[in-house]
């Protein structure tokens, strides 16, 4: 199975990279610099491009099984207005006209599912993240599943961790149109 990944060159891609590579998958990954990504030379495919190359980002796509995207801001610099939403729309059409119809993707808890409860905890962090930069958390262990203000969770979750669950998406079929939260188990 191949998997096409964006924002694989972020803090969170190579967790994703080394994760599905561990589980077999085939890896096209795309990205604006193939030199980010050269300690997997001879692993995966590289296709280089912009979320505005059309061309490029249908060629990453081409013969997946399922999309991650792994995409967020990657500076206070970024010019233009919401460039990753854009960008995702080019990637859906992408997958559309491929035939690919499995997209994973991370979100924050700013995105209420509709099966979340009130949470004010997680109401709280979500505007935490809007203020600061959240900090990046060492691997840890197993990761709790469920629905904010419905289960109980911690408030941190590891790339590693986040990194194995997107994986396990594309083959998991209980998440399918849902936006569950996850997080580090305590």
């Amino acid at each position: 199975m191949k998997i096409s990944l964006f924002g694989g060159t972020g803090p969170t891609g190579k967790y994703i990279i080394r994760e599905a590579l561990s589980q077999g998958y085939k890896l096209s990954v795309y990205t604006r610099d193939a030199g980010k990504v050269s300690e997997f030379a001879g692993k995966i495919e590289v296709v280089v491009g912009d979320l505005q190359d059309t061309a490029a980002i249908a060629k990453c796509v081409e013969g997946a099984d399922a999309v991650i995207s792994a995409l967020g801001p990657n500076s206070l610099k970024v010019k233009g207005d919401k460039p990753v939403m854009r960008g995702l729309s080019n990637i859906i059409a992408a997958m559309k006209q491929s035939g690919v119809r499995r997209l994973i993707q991370i979100s924050t808890a700013a995105y209420r599912d509709p099966k979340d409860g009130f949470a004010l905890k997680a109401h709280a962090f979500a505007l935490l993240f809007k203020v600061i930069v959240r900090k990046a958390y060492e691997d840890g262990g197993i990761i709790d599943i469920g629905w904010y203000g419905k289960t109980k969770l911690s408030m941190k979750l590891s790339r590693g961790n986040l990194a194995k669950f997107l994986v396990d998406q594309v083959k998991n079929q209980g998440f399918v149109k849902a936006a569950p939260a996850i997080a580090n188990r305590n």
